[in-house]
């Protein structure tokens, strides 16, 4: 009888929850315990009050991870999956789609974003020993996640289908085929080819958008599931549930809601802050976001001088270039691949490698000091490296970066036991680095990635003249326009831009554009912009048809097409009589000769060139501007949108400065009484 009537308590409780709740949520909460759920991560979930700016990049990653799912779907309403559409689609959502350019740059950007936040917080994670007991199983889950971001990247990575995706996909596939007996079947098989060709695009777009998503998705819920089970870690490596009060509450922990979601809502809008400036005016970051190269569509017959892959995977790219030696029968590239692949495994058995009975830094020796600051610059210079040409001395410097990479690892049970550590305060304790130390720690990461890389021999500089670009200047737009389509287009295509959309940015009337500048009588202003010689007589003529300049401006830089431009000079030895100071051996005559007159090298390396007198229908002035209006011209025509995203960001930018101004006083209010 004691049994039944429980059972009738329990039932009315349960009957009477969504009274007790109130409305359409106690209704809910009756079916599914979305008020448990939220309770038991949220407003009862006890995280240790000390926690500091390194333990905001756990929050901006979901941040991040919500904006590449959002954006990547409505990305993928446009982009057309075949080999001979891919690029030209994402030309189309750049150019043609309403604000299609910031869904791509909010992708793009995205994705670096999200492997900037995810380092730091695996470095957040080595730095206050995150992952020892008990949260193993918190850290193998964060590092499975790795990995399929890693996979994840170089898929997405692909699909533009630039020069640099198609290339980069060759290196990393081809890793595959080192692998003996197996290797060239299992390549084929990824592929889906027996060369990279568009249906390992299909699949890969598969991947990139459907399973690698979900698999992600379901990491990271098991990620946040098992933090919640075994309690966050802390600055000061303390367990706050050994010491709780009456109420069964941790005396150093407090509830993650409301205090840590307004904290970290101030933290999420000064991310929000960078990550605006860097996609409404750096959207590139100087070629390391979105590589240059990659505004070249991808061509198996012409080969990059430099095959890189994107930034987030150059340390690795240069630890797989650093192995060059063979070894038992197996070929460099083999052991390349081998040792590529055991420094991704070697994070996930870190917590038993790690033998200190302190978890923080904090309280850890000289040893664990030493070794992570080495292994911080170790691992930024492999980074830098990847992105160069590999030279002697660079490569004997990635040697060197990659085995301590590993001696970090595999020597921390030594150095961890034999370290002489600090005991740990019962109770957490609000102490910060000061600024002092913080400088040191900064001035010693700059000396240590810097000197050596400097050591071994910086990039080499091309000695173009500067060129500053005026996207402003609408006169000197319309004379580029003009210029452009009366003497490029005879050959060269801007296949993916429209007249209409010229005609619209510049201001130029509709009859001035049908009757002054289309080539082709029959031609509409939404036309694209072909060029009037056809691709297979231009073969003939040239032996190659001449290059697409819809986005030549991105691929070589404005300051590249103004030396071009202005460097042609006389070499009877040339086919068309003209070589180039910028473009050495150029295979094309310079169209501009009537206007420009002829030119001489004036030295021996044609460092400084003279103009012919009597040469040319223009001054060295005049034909000065006509060039720095074409190359304007040509700048605009490679981003159409340039001057509406930095208009766009300028507003953006101030909303989220007076929504910092809200967010920190929510903050404080919140916070004045926490100690």
């Amino acid at each position: 009888m004691a049994g039944s009537s429980e059972n009738k308590s329990n039932e009315s409780k349960i009957g009477n929850a969504p009274e007790e709740i109130g409305g359409l949520l106690g209704w809910i909460n009756a079916r599914l315990p979305v008020v448990q759920a939220f309770e038991k991560h949220m407003s009862k979930y006890y995280a240790p009050k000390n926690f500091n700016v390194w333990y905001i990049f756990g929050i901006l990653a979901m941040v991040v991870l919500v904006n590449q799912i959002f954006t990547g779907i409505w990305l993928t309403m446009n982009f057309n999956t075949s080999s001979e559409g891919a690029f030209a689609s994402v030309e189309y959502i750049m150019r043609d789609v309403d604000f299609g350019w910031i869904l791509r740059y909010m992708h793009s950007t995205g994705a670096s974003a999200f492997f900037i936040v995810v380092y730091l917080h695996m470095f957040r994670g080595l730095m206050y020993g995150s992952y020892q007991k008990p949260r193993e199983l918190i850290w193998i889950f964060g590092m499975a996640i790795y990995l399929v971001l890693m996979a994840e990247g170089f898929m997405g990575y692909v699909l533009p289908w630039g020069q640099m995706s198609y290339w980069g996909a060759n290196v990393i596939v081809s890793l595959f085929g080192a692998i003996p007996v197996i290797g060239q079947d299992l390549m084929t098989w990824i592929q889906g080819d027996f060369l990279i060709s568009g249906a390992t695009l299909n699949r890969f777009f598969a991947l990139h958008v459907v399973a690698l998503p979900l698999v992600l998705l379901l990491l990271v819920v098991l990620h946040i599931l098992a933090l919640h089970e075994v309690g966050s870690n802390n600055p000061d490596g303390i367990e706050i549930k050994k010491l709780k009060d009456a109420n069964g509450i941790p005396l150093d922990g407090i509830p993650f809601h409301p205090y840590y979601t307004t904290h970290d809502l101030l933290g999420v809008v000064v991310f929000l802050f960078v990550f605006c400036f860097v996609l409404f005016f750096m959207p590139e970051m100087g070629g390391y976001f979105l590589e240059h190269a990659n505004f070249e569509e991808a061509n198996n017959l012409k080969t990059p001088e430099h095959i890189a892959p994107v930034w987030y995977f150059t340390p690795f790219y240069s630890m797989l270039r650093a192995v060059t030696y063979p070894l038992f029968g197996f070929d460099a590239k083999m052991w390349g691949a081998i040792v590529m692949g055991l420094a991704i495994a070697v994070l996930f058995v870190v917590p038993w490698l790690d033998r200190s009975p302190v978890k923080s830094m904090r309280y850890k020796g000289w040893y664990s000091r030493i070794s992570l600051l080495l292994f911080v610059a170790a691992f930024i210079i492999l980074g830098v490296l990847g992105t160069r040409i590999a030279t002697g001395p660079r490569t004997a410097l990635a040697q060197i970066c990659t085995v301590y990479y590993f001696v970090f690892f595999l020597a921390m049970p030594w150095y961890t036991r034999k370290e002489a550590t600090t005991t740990p305060p019962a109770r957490v304790t609000g102490r910060f680095i000061t600024v002092p130390q913080l400088a040191l720690a900064l001035a010693l990461v700059v000396g240590l990635t810097w000197l050596p890389l400097t050591a071994v021999g910086a990039e080499s500089d091309a000695g173009l003249e500067p060129f500053s670009v005026n996207l402003h200047d609408k006169a000197g737009l319309q004379a580029g326009a003009s210029t452009f389509i009366n003497y490029c287009m005879g050959c060269h295509s801007a296949r993916f831009s429209r007249y209409q959309r010229v005609a619209n940015d510049l201001d130029i009337p509709e009859d001035v554009m049908k009757d002054l500048l289309l080539l082709n009588p029959s031609a509409n202003l939404g036309d694209l912009m072909e060029s009037a010689l056809p691709k297979e007589t231009a073969k003939n003529w040239f032996g190659a048809a001449p290059p697409d300049l819809t986005l030549v401006a991105r691929v070589r830089g404005s300051a590249w097409l103004y030396g071009y431009l202005k460097g042609f000079y006389r070499d009877p030895s040339r086919p068309f009589g003209v070589n180039n100071t910028v473009f050495n051996n150029v295979g094309m005559p310079n169209i501009l000769e009537h206007l420009q007159g002829d030119q001489v090298c004036a030295d021996k390396t044609c460092t400084h060139l003279n103009k012919v007198e009597g040469t040319g229908k223009l001054s060295e002035a005049e034909f000065d501007k006509v060039a720095t209006d074409l190359v304007n011209f040509l700048t605009y025509l490679g981003e159409p949108a340039r001057l509406h995203r930095e208009t766009i960001g300028a507003y953006v930018l101030f909303f989220l400065a007076f929504l910092f101004v809200f967010a920190f006083m929510l903050n404080r209010e919140y916070w004045k009484d926490i100690h």
